[in-house]
């Protein structure tokens, strides 16, 4: 498979590459294929509702957007964040069939502070491009066999609270570790709406951070096994290796439908 990759990109670009490889995939999880390797994806159907405002945080090439604007319809509304310039142009590709929807792409990254310049890169394993493990670039980290571009940051709160939104429903984050970051920069949304989250979290300190401080707001911690919602005590988020979900109990019955009990 590593072998058909290097071969692809050398072949198409990787611009080429990425728009062939998405496209493919997008079209099978819409074919209904993939359900047990990406379970977390299809979880959408169940739980995202014509007309809900959701916001996905680390679009990257659509894979979520796209289930997300199907699942909310045209009454819906849609806020994508994605930083990398060639991320975004075939996100709007993908995406294209679904413009006259109330969807927006915010070609940014997200954190605690407003800044231009901020280094993010895209890391090439073995030299395959891994696309999906995009990350901003920290102190420390290595930066050999990278692809590296320099995006302009802000401030979670500014960005949303500029779309002036009477609700938001559900909020996706998957950054790579900088989720620590980007969580706290929504704080004024998250008082205001209380939104369903659903978070990759990978590293140690990335996932106490953002449990300690999404259980201070009152969230409850979940994760999904066999289409339902499993709840965690906060001494077991190290127990498991899949996304987390996280729901404020005033909104609990509002998706009670979605909890094993």
């Amino acid at each position: 498979m590593k072998l058909i990759r290097k071969i692809l990109v050398k072949l198409l670009g990787l611009k080429g590459y990425l728009k062939l490889v998405s496209s493919i995939y997008i079209k099978m999880v819409s074919s209904g294929f993939l359900k047990s390797k990406y379970p977390e994806l299809f979880f959408l159907d169940r739980n995202l509702n014509k007309g809900d405002t959701v916001v996905d945080i680390g679009a990257n090439l659509a894979y979520y957007s796209t289930r997300m604007a199907d699942n909310i319809g045209k009454e819906g509304t849609l806020i994508a964040v994605e930083p990398i310039p060639l991320f975004a142009e075939i996100w709007e590709k993908n995406m294209r069939r679904k413009r006259h929807q109330q969807v927006h792409l915010c070609q940014c990254a997200l954190g605690s502070e407003s800044q231009k310049g901020v280094r993010m890169s895209i890391p090439l394993v073995n030299g395959v491009v891994r696309h999906g493990l995009t990350k901003v670039v920290e102190e420390g980290d290595n930066r050999e066999e990278e692809l590296g571009f320099e995006v302009e940051m802000k401030v979670g709160d500014d960005l949303i609270q500029g779309f002036n939104l009477t609700q938001l429903d559900y909020i996706k984050c998957d950054v790579e570790g900088y989720e620590q970051y980007v969580i706290p920069s929504i704080d004024k949304t998250i008082d205001q709406f209380l939104p369903m989250f659903q978070i990759e979290l990978g590293g140690t300190e990335n996932r106490q951070n953002v449990v300690d401080y999404l259980t201070s707001k009152g969230y409850e911690i979940f994760t999904l096994k066999t289409d339902k919602l499993i709840p965690l005590q906060k001494s077991d988020i190290f127990s498991v290796n899949t996304d987390f979900y996280f729901i404020h109990p005033t909104k609990k019955e509002k998706k009670s439908h979605l909890i094993q009990n």
